[in-house]
């Protein structure tokens, strides 16, 4: 893993230390990653990015999840994150799969790589944690060519009612139990949630506006219910209602001539 010292405020720095804590747990979600799923997860891609191998910037990393099912689908992937604690959880999983992904620290909001560099840029569930997401967006149109892809799957992390606030407080004991995860420690601090224009997830309409801004066009919407619907088949019943929360891919073509950045 390529790196270099990174100078970050203290929203981002605190949002580093809390996945870099988060490192050790976040693959240990049950319900995930079972062949049914990760099948579902290959067709929403190739349907967005197409077959044809392509150069790939995966934003906001974490552990390769996005990243790796690119590799298998024959892309060439570079994934950026600024926890390296997740990457190196990533990095471990590429060796183990024979993934020849290059993986590089790095602030997403200011990324290290001229223009048009590459064909895509994905990032999975990364958007909500961005101190500033019109200048992420931007960023990430940027480094890819004109007419390429940028693929940006979210959703909405708020739960609300007595059963999914139940399930989810069921879940963090689950985890404290199983994985030593402080129950306590799951969310942001209030002064990092202060920091984030998003800090309980974002809206569908705010991400296509977001990419609008920055000169996407041909956006179009995914709900992605049908791997959600696979999850829940896998959770136990006690977590049926703490996963479930709104998600969604939402692609579009990056435009013909560099956007200015506005800064």
């Amino acid at each position: 893993m390529e790196t270099d010292k990174l100078e970050l405020d203290e929203i981002k720095d605190g949002v580093r230390k809390y996945w870099d804590y988060g490192s050790r747990f976040y693959d240990t979600a049950p319900g995930y990653d079972g062949d049914e799923e990760r099948s579902l997860w290959k067709d929403y891609l190739s349907q967005a990015i197409g077959l044809e191998p392509k150069e790939i910037l995966d934003v906001g990393t974490g552990t390769g999840a996005i990243a790796l099912l690119l590799a298998e689908l024959g892309h060439n992937v570079t994934g950026v994150d600024f926890s390296r604690e997740m990457m190196e959880v990533a990095r471990k999983k590429a060796l183990d799969s024979s993934s020849s992904i290059r993986f590089l620290e790095g602030d997403v909001e200011n990324l290290r790589f001229e223009d048009a560099t590459f064909d895509c840029v994905t990032g999975r569930y990364v958007l909500w944690t961005m101190t500033n997401p019109e200048k992420a967006v931007r960023e990430w149109v940027r480094v890819v060519k004109p007419g390429g892809m940028i693929v940006i799957i979210d959703g909405k992390w708020v739960t609300k009612g007595l059963l999914p606030m139940l399930s989810v407080g069921t879940y963090h004991i689950y985890r404290f139990i199983r994985c030593g995860k402080n129950p306590f420690a799951y969310d942001y601090t209030r002064d990092i949630s202060a920091g984030l224009p998003n800090p309980h997830g974002v809206e569908k309409e705010q991400i296509v506006a977001y990419m609008s801004g920055a000169g996407v066009t041909g956006i179009t919407v995914t709900d992605l219910e049908p791997i959600r619907a696979v999850q829940r088949k896998r959770l136990p019943r006690y977590m049926k209602y703490a996963n479930d929360h709104p998600t969604y891919l939402v692609s579009g073509i990056t435009p013909k001539k560099p956007q200015d950045d506005g800064t």
